[in-house]
């Protein structure tokens, strides 16, 4: 592995002929020996540390080290480093990337952008035919409340599923393991989804039948299987990186819910609330095939020998260690979600119902400021992409000795990120609202345009535009192996919405619920910030040891 500084031409090996200044030829002589010998049992040590651990396995410690004019094992590590390199042609300097330009910058952001493709759909959907997975337009309150709940419910399962597949799925595909992607994916596919099942079918007995009764209760279950499958079903497309597909297949699935949805032209409110359910998983069965037909393209089956050469691990440590993961995945949607149920309880209490009933004004207005999640996507992704490009060249081609430098290098490319996204977040929060207004039509957004419904426009855009730093963040703690810190920090965030919304919209003030959902939002992007600044900061050899 080649260092800062190598310039050895490729190709050519050195061959030694006079001893260091200060070294004996026999004592040189048996370096160079113990050289080849650290070769054949590592062909290629990445850094001194590689060499220290063979020459230990060899048999050396401090008393052989010191008998040859070292201090230590390391400081003897070090020299034979310098010496493998004369029997061994290293790969050529590597190129760290420079600093991104305005072009490559642009170009990162709109690759970012492609991750938010299924919720940009969805939002299309809701202004065509006045459905989305979140909401409706056109149905009554009761509808609307079993949709809200639905998508409740659905979209913390789906966002720990997703999590617990992308992280290990990744984890293997980057090591060209194909059979274990495809382990990995079905495994966790249909663990997922029975997990889901079971918790969808308690919230529908405990919850919903009690208070809704059986009709309304079906829609719920209608509602929830399909929003699951349409915000899951997505997740291997985006762990295989097949964007083009999911833009098309998104656009094509969305297209086909409307169709279907039109096509029916319900007038009854049941009849309305089947045809809607019926959009979204049309919509999810399309993505679900997209999702086949990535893995099937871009993960080779391979032939039998292959399939039974490679042992799977144990299920119950995978799920171990996708247990952080799978906590971000809930917490983070209950982070963003749970105030509205709060506020929903406080609107039915305010009204002598004693259930969640859907708070219209409030939910029209964070339903319009969750739109800002969509043009700051871009800005998250895009310099985590940045940051996987220049982070592995640096970490391969600098030295263990150098690692301060490149300690340094990664804390300015994090500072660089948060700033620039802090700033673009600032700005989409302070124009949005207003922006948003003018071009919506006054038709979808009569409710907001009231006095507590353009407050709590201005502070959910303040709140939502304050996610994406705590994303970022993160992501850099997810890149860096550090999960339990954001699965922390989505945590208490959605703690502490739950219970300021409650304290806020108590009495009927449902209006005020939102500074639950900024204060949450908050404590999430405090924690996680501090967090991935300190991971970076500290700069643990293990980050370096990983390459």
């Amino acid at each position: 592995m080649s260092r800062v500084g190598d310039t050895a031409a490729p190709g050519a090996i050195a061959e030694p002929a006079v001893a260091d200044e200060g070294i004996g030829s026999v004592v040189y002589d048996n370096l160079h020996l113990e050289a080849r010998r650290v070769l054949e049992r590592n062909p290629e040590p990445r850094n001194a540390r590689d060499v220290a651990v063979a020459l230990e396995s060899m048999g050396h410690n401090a008393s052989s080290a010191r008998d040859l004019g070292f201090d230590s094992v390391f400081a003897l590590a070090r020299k034979v480093f310098d010496l493998a390199y004369l029997y061994w042609v290293p790969r050529g300097e590597i190129r760290i990337e420079p600093a991104p330009s305005w072009t490559s910058s642009l170009r990162d952001f709109l690759a970012g952008s492609w991750y938010g493709l299924p919720w940009i759909t969805s939002v299309l959907a809701l202004f065509v035919a006045r459905v989305a997975l979140w909401s409706s337009l056109n149905a009554d309150s009761q509808v609307a409340a079993m949709v809200s709940l639905a998508f409740l419910s659905a979209a913390p399962l789906a966002g720990a599923c997703s999590q617990a597949l992308a992280r290990k799925g990744t984890f293997y595909f980057l090591q060209r393991n194909f059979p274990l992607v495809r382990w990995v994916m079905f495994r966790f596919a249909w663990l997922g989804t029975a997990t889901a099942a079971v918790v969808v079918a308690a919230i529908y007995r405990v919850y919903v039948v009690p208070s809704y009764g059986a009709t309304l209760g079906r829609e719920y279950l209608e509602f929830a299987a399909a929003i699951f499958a349409y915000l899951f079903a997505a997740a291997p497309m985006y762990m295989l990186r097949r964007f083009a597909t999911l833009a098309v297949a998104s656009g094509l699935a969305i297209g086909l819910g409307v169709l279907v949805a039109e096509l029916a032209g319900a007038q009854s409110s049941a009849a309305r609330a089947a045809t809607m359910a019926l959009s979204v998983g049309v919509a999810a069965c399309v993505l679900l095939a997209a999702s086949l037909y990535s893995i099937q393209q871009v993960v080779p089956v391979g032939d039998r020998a292959e399939r039974h050469g490679v042992k799977a691990p144990e299920l119950h440590v995978v799920l171990w260690q996708s247990g952080p993961y799978v906590i971000y995945g809930v917490a983070y949607f209950a982070l963003i979600l749970v105030d509205r149920f709060v506020v929903g309880l406080a609107y039915g209490d305010s009204l002598g119902v004693g259930h969640y009933l859907y708070p219209s004004t409030y939910e029209g207005s964070l339903d319009v400021a969750l739109l800002e999640l969509v043009l700051l996507l871009g800005f998250v992704h895009s310099s985590m992409e940045r940051f996987a490009r220049r982070l592995e060249p640096l970490l391969r081609s600098v030295a263990l000795e150098h690692w301060r430098q490149a300690r340094l290098t990664l804390v300015r490319e994090w500072r660089r990120s948060v700033l620039t996204l802090v700033g673009a977040a600032a700005l989409t929060a302070a124009a949005f609202p207003t922006l948003i207004l003018a071009v919506l039509p006054g038709s979808l957004t009569g409710a907001i345009r009231s006095p507590g419904g353009m407050t709590d426009l201005y502070l959910a855009s303040a709140a939502y535009a304050t996610v994406p730093v705590g994303m970022l963040c993160s992501q850099y703690l997810f890149f860096l192996g550090r999960p339990r810190m954001p699965a922390l920090g989505a945590g208490l965030g959605a703690v502490t919405n739950a219970v300021i919304a409650a304290v806020t919209s108590a009495n009927g003030q449902v209006a005020s619920g939102v500074w639950g959902l900024l204060a949450g939002v908050t404590v999430y992007a405090s924690i996680v910030l501090l967090a991935s600044y300190a991971a970076l900061a500290r700069g643990e050899e293990s980050f370096y040891a990983s390459f």
